[in-house]
């Protein structure tokens, strides 16, 4: 791999996209090359930590946020030269629907038109916005549950300090629970968590967020992100029926979300809350990471594979 970056640099003139995706395994870890010294000099805030990132995110409970944060947290990665960094993808980790916590509940015919969506916007995401070098496929935790944890816990045992595995928690901790039980124990020790809200964190029907805690894991609060990320639809006008396939499937998915009609709070309004976990990491993560994006922030990083293309 490392003999192609000489003509690459020679022809970088006429094949700088090409080059701006070299990648190569290093003793299990991902480097990146180009891809990421490229984009750093459009978005100067860049500065992710070492390691690989899991994306657990539930969708199938009551609150549809997940629809429209996901395709935005892959974007996010692609225009920021980290896609290779994703190895692992997995919705409807709410394993148990309808003993949900929250105040409001989904019913079987709901949950299952979630999950079907679900599935259809991770492989259209995927699509859009790979390709994920390292990412086996993506996973639904209600129907392949011991696929999904299986693959977390791969995720989890190729772990070491100079790489470190972040789990992205986007919904309830069981999944999560389950793969640091069946994983390698020497390996937790370089597994972080992060979490933006205790809605998710205390919502597990088989583990506690203390038991999650317990394993040994790194804990990363980031605070609620729905302050800024949950808001008015007007923010996101500029994507609908934008050019950019990827940026109008983004718009499609949140409005999707916000006339879902399971619940009450989501009308009026475009939530890609997730998403804010996927920037404060590409930020710096526990590193002077940002833990308070706003939409125009978001906007800037998805639209600059846009700018790049034209």
């Amino acid at each position: 791999m490392r003999k192609l970056l000489i003509p690459c640099i020679i022809l970088s003139t006429f094949l700088s996209v090409a080059c701006s995706k070299t990648t190569a395994h290093l003793e299990g870890e991902t480097k990146e090359y180009s891809s990421e010294q490229m984009i750093k000099g459009e978005f100067e805030p860049l500065n992710p930590p070492k390691g690989r990132l899991a994306v657990v995110i539930d969708g199938n409970s009551p609150d549809p946020d997940d629809i429209g944060a996901t395709p935005v947290m892959l974007a996010l990665l692609q225009n920021t030269g980290l896609s290779s960094r994703l190895v692992h993808l997995s919705h409807s980790c709410d394993l148990d629907p309808f003993r949900n916590k929250a105040r409001y509940q989904i019913d079987a015919e709901n949950e299952m038109r979630r999950q079907n969506k679900l599935d259809e916007l991770s492989r259209r995401g995927i699509d859009l916005f790979g390709p994920f070098n390292n990412l086996r496929s993506f996973y639904n935790c209600r129907a392949d549950q011991v696929g999904a944890t299986q693959d977390l816990v791969d995720a989890i045992n190729t772990s070491s300090i100079d790489n470190p595995l972040w789990i992205i928690e986007a919904g309830e901790p069981d999944l999560i629970g389950y793969a640091l039980e069946a994983a390698e124990k020497s390996k937790i020790q370089h597994v972080h968590v992060v979490s933006h809200h205790p809605a998710n964190d205390n919502s597990g029907d088989f583990f506690t967020w203390q038991q999650i805690l317990d394993f040994g894991v790194k804990e990363h609060q980031i605070g609620d992100q729905n302050v800024a990320l949950q808001g008015p639809i007007a923010d996101w006008d500029w994507a609908k029926n934008h050019s950019d396939s990827g940026i109008a499937f983004i718009w499609e998915m949140m409005a999707y979300a916000e006339k879902d009609g399971v619940v009450p709070f989501q009308t009026n309004k475009f939530d890609c809350s997730d998403a804010g976990m996927i920037y404060w990491w590409i930020t710096g993560a526990d590193n002077g990471g940002n833990k308070h994006s706003t939409p125009k922030e978001i906007k800037d990083v998805l639209l600059l594979n846009t700018v790049n293309k034209s």
